[in-house]
């Protein structure tokens, strides 16, 4: 049943690339007819609009999962209440529009079918005005409108379907036991990585165009959009060519053409009289102020060779010069050679590791019985076995913790010919595990947004040298929409990074 939409007038079709949206799990349900709710015109999509929307709902619990939501309330609220004010002007304002701010360090925005909206903490860091964040949403929000990730779906259906898939299992699992395989296919991999497909540049063109139309009829200007778009390209060329290798969600390559034909169409545009002013600078700045950059300390901080972990209160060595990773699922290092891994995980609730390692060797061959261990002071258990794979036998060894609760996991594997390698590490990881003690606790900073008034006379480096700021001149300036050379005005407010204590709870105990 064909959808009926009305278009808005003088909606041309065009794109650039302000971020790419996540891929779905394609319900695939039977293809049939839809009538874009822009053009008007007739097309074969994969899925209804009830299936559109169910797919979003799906795809969003996955992103707080796999991702993370920044819990921030007053923020929270900043950010959905300015969606919400441009998704009133939608032409699909019937959806239920959510807007959220990804617990992502890199700089993207992503809107999931259905009407879920997202900005990254690391997009917000990069703002300077309500116009350009008001850009940036009806930027996606138009993707919603124009039912852009349905048209890809159609677009990609001979081909290998699109997924959101946790990187868990694969094809260790199917050659070993379920229970071991999903544990050693996740060692050294990204858990929870999302498959993606861009948009295509005529949908991202689109997107612009509309996104800006949005934001002239709630009462923004227009060419907010076309200003981030310069901050993106100039972040781009600071950060060089391997930017969005960097990102959870790649996009693409930013332009000063995208940026100059954003311009030149909000000349066209009128800005609607009849709606509310934005925000002034250091109003809206205000919004942002306490922002976490980088890496959240939250997750776990990576100190010279040990992790700490502030909110589970746990800490370890890890074999220096390893490259490491922390996920929302596991920390993981490999050897530099990559042929040696090391996982730690929390597998259960409970404080019996001995319960936990039988009923591991319930689903996976072990060596021999579990051995029963204290490691200063937890309850502990140890085991190992071999991991069998087509022209290659591998060593696991693993111990299991029970701290505050948890049952953690750490795992070593290696080549069979390199298990001695394997084993001082392994056991100097394992036997290094400890609550986190008083002294480690303050060894925790992490990155946070701030605002500094700029004094008569100074300079950019002036400025960072007086606030201590992490980020250096030339972060500092396009963090701010600023030119290294600027001159600054006296009574100005800028964004600087200024490394903080972790704000551990009041009464917390060390």
């Amino acid at each position: 049943m064909p959808l009926g939409c009305r278009t808005r007038p003088g909606s041309p079709l065009a794109a650039g690339a302000l971020a790419v949206s996540l891929s779905l799990i394609l319900l695939l349900g039977s293809a049939g007819c839809a009538r874009n709710p822009v053009t008007g015109r007739p097309e074969a999509v994969l899925t209804s609009e009830k299936g559109e929307i169910e797919q979003g709902k799906q795809a969003a619990r996955l992103v707080q999962e796999e991702i993370g939501l920044v819990e921030d309330p007053d923020l929270e609220a900043f950010v959905n209440a300015l969606g919400q004010r441009l998704a009133q002007h939608s032409l699909r304002k019937h959806l239920e529009y959510s807007f959220q701010v990804a617990d992502m360090p890199e700089a993207n925005a992503f809107a999931l079918p259905g009407g879920h909206v997202y900005v990254s903490r690391g997009l917000l860091a990069l703002v300077n005005s309500e116009n350009e964040l008001a850009g940036v949403l009806g930027h996606e929000i138009a993707h919603v409108e124009a039912r852009h990730s349905v048209r890809r779906q159609t677009a990609s259906a001979p081909l290998v379907p699109l997924r959101i898939a946790a990187a868990l299992g694969g094809a260790a699992a199917s050659i070993v036991s379920p229970g071991l395989g999903q544990m050693v296919a996740g060692i050294g991999q990204l858990p929870g990585a999302f498959a993606m497909a861009a948009y295509s540049r005529d949908q991202e063109r689109e997107a612009d165009k509309l996104g800006q139309e949005l934001a002239a009829s709630a009462g923004f200007d227009p060419v907010g959009l076309a200003a981030f778009a310069t901050t993106l390209a100039r972040e781009e060329e600071l950060e060089g060519q391997n930017m969005s290798r960097r990102s959870f969600l790649v996009s693409h390559p930013s332009s000063p053409e995208r940026s100059s034909t954003a311009e030149a169409y909000a000349r066209e545009l009128t800005i609607a009289p009849d709606q509310p002013a934005p925000l002034d600078r250091l109003d809206f700045l205000r919004h942002l102020e306490g922002l976490v950059l980088g890496e959240p300390a939250a997750a776990g901080v990576f100190v010279d060779d040990r992790f700490l972990h502030p909110q589970l209160g746990i800490a370890f060595l890890l074999p220096p010069g390893w490259e490491t990773l922390n996920s929302r699922r596991s920390v993981s290092v490999q050897s530099p050679d990559a042929a040696i891994s090391l996982v730690l995980e929390i597998v259960s609730e409970g404080d019996d590791a001995m319960k936990a390692a039988l009923a591991f060797g319930q689903v996976a061959n072990l060596d021999g019985e579990p051995r029963a261990a204290q490691i200063h002071g937890l309850d502990a258990a140890k085991a190992s076995t071999l991991v069998r794979a087509p022209g290659e036998i591998r060593q696991l060894l693993l111990a299991w913790i029970a701290c505050d609760g948890l049952i953690y996991r750490i795992a070593g594997i290696a080549p069979l010919n390199r298990l001695a390698e394997l084993r001082p590490d392994f056991k100097r990881t394992a036997d290094s595990f400890h609550r986190l003690s008083d002294a480690e606790r303050h060894e925790i900073f992490e990155d946070r947004l701030r605002l500094i008034e700029v004094r008569p006379g100074e300079t950019l480096e002036e400025v960072n040298q007086r606030s201590d700021n992490r980020w250096d001149r030339a972060r500092t300036a396009l963090a701010n929409g600023l030119e290294e050379g600027s001159e600054l005005v006296p009574g100005t407010w800028l964004k600087i990074a200024r490394s903080e204590p972790y704000p551990f709870p009041a009464g917390d105990p060390p």
